[in-house]
């Protein structure tokens, strides 16, 4: 998956903005180019879990499609680790072929690691970060 530095620094502003809950929202795109964050507040304003806000994510959906990307990846973070998904992670899941981008800050910085989840398989993809 290709996302752009610039579109990171907005996640992870978005992310450093939420803390110490987890923040999350979706980005959109062509094929498998990231064009657009989008944040979505998080229902349960938690540490340790996430829901999205359902009217938000419907919201996103609509501007995703009025701009003709498609939803490419969801992305939240797990600000006490781990920097993989949690078995509530992979148990919720209901987008197979849609990435899961799980961030997780390190000192002042970030880690962002990207996963393919269908059922209970997980799979690590590569990011691959463009100017």
């Amino acid at each position: 998956m290709h996302i752009p530095i610039a579109l990171r620094q907005e996640i992870l502003t978005h992310l450093d903005a939420c803390l110490p809950q987890e923040g999350c929202g979706l980005l959109g795109g062509k094929e498998d180019r990231c064009e657009r964050f989008l944040a979505i507040p998080n229902e349960l304003h938690s540490p340790n879990g996430f829901r999205m806000d359902a009217q938000a994510q419907l919201q996103a959906f609509l501007q995703m499609e009025d701009l003709g990307l498609d939803l490419l990846a969801f992305f939240h973070s797990h600000p006490r680790g781990p920097q993989v998904p949690s078995a509530t992670d992979v148990a919720e899941f209901a987008y197979p072929g849609v990435v899961s981008l799980i961030c997780v800050p390190d000192n002042k910085n970030w880690i962002v690691r990207g996963f393919d989840i269908r059922s209970d398989q997980v799979m690590e993809i590569s990011l691959i970060w463009e100017k």
